[in-house]
């Protein structure tokens, strides 16, 4: 009996001792930042003075809504905001392809209309409106790397101040504004010189950026390394033949070397295109001595 009444005893004192004691549960907010357990939004709801004994207008009851108010409002600021661009995501991706295309515009189209005239004038619309866009494209471009996230310590900032300012003491930021630096202005003045909106080409780092983005998602980076190896011995082919012809040109077509211009075919804006291009592929490839091609397919 005595015995009993001890374990009775015993087993009431330890029950109310842990009715009164309230639990502590350590957060690790280092470990909570890695966390991809997601708490269900039931959880944030909760009364936390509905499972206590105490009543709803006592001092520790009070207590513990404010902490629990406080606890939801930290959560709440803790969010990743909506507006902060993450390098790691799909928009940062998509936005890298969009600036990529407009940089490879302009690395393409500005000296082939400088060395062809005609080529200009042809769609001299088209080429305006093409170059407003990318322009377009170079200044929200901006707006993106300020609000760009970027690792600190490992764990990715989006406090906007610091993003800011890691972007203005960057050299990207000196780059875009000299990208996007108006000298072609000067065309109201000497006439259409599209080779005068070279500061362009400075935004061929973001170029670079695309390439490593996709090189580090795609399944076959082999293949991707290939396509963009052949695209710059395109574009030093197609950069060269512009320059030869532009050199010819500035000649007056007088000499071997140059390029053979001539009233017909030779004339014609594709055969000088194709021409030039010609002498170029034969000078980076050190083959040269080639007879001078008779038709547009040789």
């Amino acid at each position: 009996m005595k015995l009993r009444t001890t374990v009775q005893l015993s087993g009431a004192i330890t029950s109310t001792i842990q009715k009164s004691k309230p639990t502590l549960k350590r957060e690790d907010s280092f470990l909570k930042r890695f966390s991809t357990r997601q708490i269900p939004e039931l959880q944030e709801t909760v009364d936390p003075c509905e499972d206590s004994d105490a009543p709803s207008g006592s001092v520790s009851c009070v207590m513990s809504r404010l902490g629990w108010k406080n606890h939801r409002k930290r959560r709440k600021n803790s969010r990743t905001p909506c507006t902060v661009v993450n390098t790691d995501g799909n928009f940062y991706y998509c936005w890298l392809f969009f600036v990529s295309i407009s940089v490879l515009y302009n690395l393409w189209t500005l000296i082939v209309r400088q060395a062809f005239p005609e080529l200009q004038e042809y769609q001299e619309d088209f080429w305006s409106s093409m170059d407003i866009i990318t322009d377009i494209v170079f200044l929200l471009d901006v707006g993106v790397q300020f609000r760009t996230g970027y690792l600190e310590q490992g764990l990715m900032v989006y406090d906007s101040k610091k993003l800011a300012g890691h972007y203005i003491k960057s050299k990207n930021f000196l780059l875009d504004l000299l990208a996007l630096f108006p000298l072609d202005l000067i065309q109201r003045n000497t006439g259409v010189k599209p080779i005068l909106r070279f500061p362009r080409f400075l935004k061929v780092y973001r170029v670079y950026n695309y390439y490593y983005i996709v090189e580090s998602r795609t399944v076959y980076p082999n293949v991707w390394r290939v396509v963009n190896l052949i695209h710059i011995l395109l574009i030093l082919a197609h950069w060269f033949g512009c320059f030869y012809y532009l050199l010819s040109e500035a000649e007056g077509f007088q000499g071997d070397w140059v390029y053979p211009y001539r009233p017909g075919d030779y004339a014609s804006l594709s055969r000088k295109y194709l021409g030039s291009l010609y002498w170029s592929t034969l000078t980076l490839t050190t083959i040269g001595d080639l007879p001078t091609p008779e038709t547009n397919k040789q």
